[in-house]
């Protein structure tokens, strides 16, 4: 299950709040409806005080639930305002909360009706002792009463969790697409360069774009058998993308699943393909916390924390020396307050450890922190904060990895600049490392031209905002992608509406192609993307990479 942190709506152009929607938010007249839910096959041991004065914010009512003994599952404890009526549109959820003896993040959702009682959106925040106001922007895409819930999930946090003032009211502009509308400006502006090139007096000069520098590419899963169809996926890769990341190959289980046992040969098709084809790579991951999949049973997860950090810092040692020169970006951390079972277990110190680690072991890698649902949800805030702590206490954190995977999301271009001008504010790149659409429980559940419209929609919105300096999918091809038919090329091969409109764009739309006249100097000047060309003088074609 996924979790979404929420970013308060600050930078629309037109924003109008209505009343209330949930009734009794404020608790001012009892529980009003307020229910803990304590799954009781798996509880935890609490006191509750629901609708109680004296409480709340400013000493009115509130609610209060004070966790002794955390549940396994986080999900298993919930705090749940009354249920409210809702349209389909967008809303923002308010809230004010706060924690006393004891720490933890609270974790807000929305929730729908049956059949299967989506998640519609979540937001993560790491509490203070000081009552603090929180927000989330979700789409309520079923009508009626008790379809669209608020749930609050205590089960990550210990000690005493106060809540208070629960708002639901509609939110406008979230769906202008004036700053959409002006993307090719911004890509004009931002992404082209003028070039000057020598050639003889007078000469007519052609220059045709082959291949963006800007970092566009895919995880691959790659096999060693070199039958047709592990030809043809290599082949299909190189067609549209430029740009690798391993999608399993490189996290520690895949390439170290007993101490000592490292799957160099496996990881070296990936180091080999990408050199081959001239390709950009990046390392996915040297550490995830993620205890599904068997992950828990893997040895680095085993032992004191002591042993645990030592393992960590063994690893990140070895490997990082190991690719000097051939390898440099790494993504250090994966899913940080998402997958936090090694931070609960041992404490928040080892992020910067592993950074400082890393650096130390390879000081010309770019470092990166990577995440989810940062920006095709809401929870940029917590990976904000998250950051900007590390770059206070000069951790060597070099890059922001947005993972975006949308799931049933729609791609709403407003909110995906409000979330990267956040981070973006932190003036550090950002890269989106895992882009795709569909659920892993239900595939892509929408047409394939959905599919396209969505793809362009964001990739227009990324590449046209000054701080996304890099877009990989998660993924091209529905026979190797972890969502039912949510890659680009079809299972046989068939180019889906979504592969075709990613490579216009990339070669017809954002290209550089054209014919020149030499100056009496010999000078060829033109405006262009940057990237390798083929440049053709006087007949001779020669190739030439301009930056």
């Amino acid at each position: 299950m996924f979790l979404k942190l929420a970013l308060p709506i600050v930078g629309f152009t037109a924003l109008a709040f209505s009343q209330n929607i949930m009734n009794n938010g404020n608790l001012e007249y009892g529980d009003g409806g307020w229910y803990v839910w304590n799954n009781e096959k798996d509880p935890s041991v609490i006191e509750q005080k629901l609708g109680t004065p004296g409480i709340g914010v400013d000493k009115s009512q509130g609610s209060m639930v004070s966790i002794k003994k955390k549940p396994k599952t986080w999900w298993s404890l919930q705090l749940q305002p009354p249920k409210f009526l809702a349209d389909s549109t967008f809303y923002t959820l308010k809230f004010k909360a706060k924690i006393a003896n004891g720490s933890g993040p609270i974790v807000a959702i929305v929730q729908g009706g049956p059949p299967d009682y989506r998640q519609k959106e979540s937001a993560s925040y790491e509490l203070t002792k000081e009552w603090k106001e929180y927000s989330m922007t979700f789409l309520a895409d079923q009508k009626g009463y008790g379809l669209n819930n608020v749930a609050f999930q205590l089960g990550h946090a210990k000690g005493d969790i106060y809540v208070d003032d629960v708002e639901v009211v509609p939110v406008e502009g979230v769906n202008d697409m004036t700053w959409y509308n002006a993307a090719d400006a911004r890509i004009d502006s931002l992404r082209k360069k003028d070039f000057s090139i020598k050639a003889t007096p007078n000469a007519d000069v052609k220059v045709e774009l082959v291949r963006h520098d800007y970092p566009f590419g895919t995880a691959l899963a790659l096999y060693d058998s070199k039958d047709s169809v592990e030809k043809w996926y290599r082949q299909t890769a190189n067609k549209y993308f430029w740009y690798g990341v391993p999608e399993n190959q490189f996290k520690w289980p895949e390439y170290e699943p007993k101490k000592g046992k490292l799957k160099k040969r496996e990881f070296k098709e990936y180091l080999d393909y990408v050199k081959d084809n001239g390709w950009g790579f990046r390392a996915h991951t040297l550490v995830w916390g993620h205890q599904g999949y068997g992950f828990d049973k893997h040895f680095s997860n085993q032992g004191s924390c002591k042993e645990i950090g030592q393992k960590i810092k063994a690893r990140i040692d070895r490997d990082l020396k190991e690719y000097k020169g051939q390898i440099v970006e790494y993504d250090v951390w994966n899913e940080v307050f998402h997958e936090a079972f090694i931070f609960d277990k041992c404490g928040w110190g080892l992020l910067d450890s592993a950074h400082i680690w890393a650096h130390k072991a390879d000081p010309t890698a770019k470092l990166f922190i990577n995440e989810y649902n940062v920006i095709s949800a809401g929870e940029t805030d917590r990976l904000y904060e998250i950051v900007k702590g590390m770059l206070a206490r000069k951790v060597p954190v070099h890059g922001i990895g947005v993972q975006c995977h949308f799931n049933a999301r729609p791609v709403v271009p407003g909110l995906v600049k409000e979330r990267l001008d956040k981070l973006a504010s932190l003036g550090l790149p950002i890269k989106v490392t895992e882009l795709d659409f569909g659920t892993w429980e239900n595939g892509m559940d929408f047409s394939e031209e959905e599919q396209a419209k969505r793809y362009e929609l964001f990739i227009r919105s990324a590449f046209s905002h000054p701080a996304v300096e890099g877009i990989l999918l998660w993924g091209f091809w529905d026979g190797r992608h972890w969502i039912k038919n949510g890659g680009i090329i079809a299972m046989d091969g068939r180019e889906k509406p979504a592969a075709k409109t990613i490579y216009k764009l990339w070669h017809e739309t954002w290209t550089t192609k054209g014919t020149f006249k030499a100056d009496a100097n010999g000078d060829v000047k033109f405006r262009g993307f940057p990237g390798k060309y083929k440049v053709t003088i006087n007949g001779k074609t020669s190739e030439m990479v301009l930056k």
